[in-house]
């Protein structure tokens, strides 16, 4: 197969995210974005804006585009895997923000379709395209290291985001699959068993406060934590546009023989003034003379690579997406329930 000289690109949802991607893909070579759909005015003007001149108001309308090569799915992540079924049949090959879907059945039926076609599908795990995280994942599989033997992490967010997601997304399937993610990353191994506990301090429908432990089939322990508590005098570093707040996120790996270890929130800058310190993450997306960079862009640069080769990814795993999923179900349902749930 002989590798695309360029590729055409459409993005579904223009909202934070979405317009993160439709920025780095609009500035990428050998990318065209021909097409973007978003039922907003404000973001189908704001898309007409940074160079995209078709906008359509529905999902279907951008699939009937003709010259798509690869589709972004940016949008809900109830509409996921009914946005991603019909592009699928198409033939088109999509990167989609996690997750796959919000039921395991909606998952594997995409990763089943995706596979029997042999369609290019990446889920924005970043994380695995975040210097500080390759780099640890070097040092885990340099024989050196020894074989891992624990795995903890946290990623807490401000308290003041929580009204926005509590009553819509579990906090497993919202901040702490990045983590899971991690863990299937580093260990390449498959979950045991899983026991969680958590709490309602706000008192909506999702718990703003979870703990996990896990155990891997390979043996290693595992246990994570989330929570949507940290206070707006906090140290920040995420200040995008009316995204202002933190990300206090942190790792350690254990090895038999070494250590690794890792801390969002340690940037080496600050910047101080009559506001909340700001520590900005220089590792994610950010913006230097008017481009996203980091790890958004090597995602998506990474993605718009498989696609143009058509050579499948050996970054990033379909099966640890899926699996990923099935794991924060698991975790949803013993802290619902106060049991140990396992797998196999």
């Amino acid at each position: 197969m002989s590798a695309k000289q360029s590729v055409n690109v459409g993005i579904v949802g223009l909202g934070r995210f979405g317009k993160l991607h439709a920025r780095i893909l609009t500035t990428l070579a050998g990318v065209n974005v021909v097409a973007a759909t978003d039922p907003s005015p404000e973001a189908q003007a704001w898309a007409r804006e940074v160079g995209i001149d078709t906008v359509y108001d529905t999902f279907a309308e951008i699939l009937k585009h003709p010259d798509l090569d690869a589709l972004f799915l940016i949008s809900p992540e109830d509409l996921h895997a009914e946005q991603a079924m019909p592009a699928l049949d198409l033939g088109i090959p999509i990167f989609m923000e996690k997750p796959l879907s919000t039921t395991i059945e909606g998952a594997q039926a995409i990763v089943q379709k995706a596979n029997a076609a042999g369609i290019s599908m990446q889920i924005g795990f970043v994380l695995r395209f975040d210097a500080q995280s390759a780099t640890v994942k070097q040092a885990i599989d340099n024989p050196d290291f020894g074989r891992v033997v624990l795995f903890h992490a946290k990623r807490n967010c401000s308290a003041d985001w929580f009204p926005s997601y509590g009553e819509r997304a579990h906090v497993a399937f919202e901040t702490m699959i990045h983590d899971i993610d991690l863990m299937l990353w580093f260990t390449g191994s498959r979950a045991k068993s899983v026991y969680a506990i958590q709490q309602h301090v706000a008192g909506l429908a999702n718990p703003d406060a979870l703990m996990a432990q896990i155990q891997l089939e390979n043996g290693v322990l595992v246990q994570l934590e989330t929570s949507w508590l940290i206070p707006a005098s906090a140290p920040r570093n995420v200040m995008a546009g009316d995204w202002v707040g933190t990300i206090d996120a942190a790792f350690e790996v254990i090895g038999s023989k070494s250590t690794a270890t890792y801390r969002l929130l340690e940037s080496g800058v600050a910047i101080t003034s009559s506001q909340p310190v700001y520590c900005p993450d220089l590792g994610m997306w950010p913006e230097i003379y008017g481009q996203v960079g980091g790890a958004l862009r090597a995602e998506d640069a990474h993605f718009i690579e498989c696609v143009r080769t058509g050579v499948p990814s050996e970054i990033a795993s379909l099966a640890d997406a899926l699996h990923g999923l099935e794991i924060a179900n698991a975790i949803r349902e013993s802290a619902n329930s106060g049991e140990i749930i396992r797998f196999g």
